[in-house]
């Protein structure tokens, strides 16, 4: 599958890749470079292959029981961060949670899993318009990125995890890089006119730069930080779990037993992590990466890991397995900015 901007970042000379069945731009210019964009300036990335999802009238009262986070409350104009859950206590999705208006919610889910979800809403009873077709969604990243924005709409009094609309275009203060940003949701033309303006001021990024950017800010990856398999007690996301409520998978996920935990790790040494491999301290095989990356940031090698809780020390010294040799590198707390 391809996005509705998919031409227009050939003509820009992208690399590109195949990610959750769609053909993404990797890489512009460099990874690094766009990285360091971000981190400096800004950078606009097209992340339309995202699935975006309506909910209304009485079905968005189900949300409540399907949610691990209390959903009820939450104010118009307000994003929420929250997890889809199994009955295992597992992850189906994490998700981002727009509310529209009274009994009205934009749901935008993870590229991957929009099949499943629309399928598991469906058969909670929930009635679910798919709009990931009709809309573009692209976010605009960096410490400059209200600077080019608000040449387009009034964006300055947009707080974080907030969102306005603007003649039909949603204008969201929310990210996956860790640095101050938005996420636009507007129809194709709109969309591709927006975009282009866009890029006459900042460059465009693809998904090299937002992997390294999201692990830098330690910001978690379905099928890699998050799974069915992996509960949000492991996954380190704790605040997201509202317990004062019930909600599908809440009983197993407090019986479940919690034995490893997320945390950070840093190369000593050069050398990048790659998802897999294992960690040791002194001979004991305490943990794994599931995300890894090089740091232009940092200028140096760091990763996501799952660790056995004991472990779970800012400093410890360990080994990285890489290949048959055995790096120097060290536990800590992220993010790593």
């Amino acid at each position: 599958m391809r996005t509705p901007l998919c031409h227009l970042h050939k003509s820009l000379g992208a690399r590109f890749t195949e990610f959750a069945g769609w053909e993404m731009p990797l890489e512009y210019s460099s990874i690094r470079e766009e990285v360091l964009s971000v981190r400096n300036s800004c950078g606009v990335f097209d992340i339309s292959h995202m699935g975006r999802l309506l909910i209304k009238g009485d079905s968005a009262e189900g949300l409540e029981y399907l949610t691990s986070r209390t959903v009820s409350g939450l104010k118009i104009g307000r994003v929420q961060y929250n997890l889809f859950m199994n009955e295992g206590g597992g992850i189906k999705d994490d998700i981002t949670l727009y509310k529209l208006y009274d009994g009205g919610f934009l749901i935008c889910v993870n590229a991957g899993n929009r099949g499943k979800i629309i399928q598991w809403l469906m058969d909670n009873g929930i009635l679910v318009e798919d709009r990931s077709q009709e809309l573009i969604q692209f976010a605009l990243q960096g410490p400059k990125s209200s600077e080019v924005l608000k040449k387009y709409f009034p964006v300055e009094t947009i707080k974080y995890y907030h969102f306005e609309v603007f003649d039909g275009v949603i204008v969201s203060r929310t990210g996956y890089t860790g640095e101050d940003g938005f996420e636009i949701y507007t129809t194709l033309d709109r969309g591709l006119e927006l975009f282009r303006d866009i890029l006459k001021e900042c460059p465009p990024c693809g998904l090299g730069a937002r992997d390294t950017l999201r692990i830098e800010a330690g910001m978690p990856l379905y099928g890699h930080e998050i799974s069915e398999d992996i509960s949000p007690f492991e996954a380190n996301l704790d605040r997201y779990v509202s317990l004062d409520k019930d909600f599908i998978g809440k009983e197993q996920l407090l019986k479940r037993p919690v034995e490893k935990r997320l945390y950070g790790l840093e190369l000593l040494q050069r050398g990048v992590p790659r998802e897999g491999y294992r960690i040791f301290y002194k001979e004991e095989h305490i943990g794994y990466v599931s995300s890894g990356t090089f740091s232009p940031h940092l200028q140096r090698g760091i990763a996501l890991c799952f660790v056995k809780v004991e472990y779970r020390k800012d400093g410890l010294e360990v080994e990285l397995e890489v290949r048959s040799k055995r790096l120097p590198a060290r536990l800590r707390s992220y993010p790593f900015l």
